[in-house]
């Protein structure tokens, strides 16, 4: 029986190169370059150890966007939407008092 320690690159005829990521009594986890993840039983995997060496992980092909302007056009839309409600909200309780002042000076005349 092959014995191959964690890390170690290895080749399988129908996945190609990988890296062992975990050996369990009878098993291989292993980490093929397409980034595919595999068990296979040891004594029945055609594994044969390599010496090339892992892919290097490439960078993202595009940064994501960024939301930079978002939270400060919200802050200013929710300031503008506050301010509207306490004018709104002002202006009725200014009429309410109105009408209730006219009402006690219409009441005692």
């Amino acid at each position: 029986m092959k014995r191959f320690d964690i890390g170690a690159r290895v080749h399988e005829p129908t996945y190609g190169l990988g890296s062992v990521l975990a050996v369990e009594d009878a098993f291989i986890r292993i980490q093929f370059d397409d980034n595919t993840a595999r068990k296979f039983l040891i004594r029945l995997a055609k594994l044969e150890p390599s010496s090339e060496p892992a892919p290097t992980s490439r960078p993202r092909a595009r940064k994501r966007k960024t939301t930079v302007g978002t939270t400060a056009t919200a802050k200013k839309t929710t300031k503008k939407v506050t301010k509207k409600a306490t004018k709104k909200a002002t202006k009725k309780a200014t009429k309410k008092a109105t009408k209730k002042t006219l009402k006690a000076k219409a009441g005692t005349a």
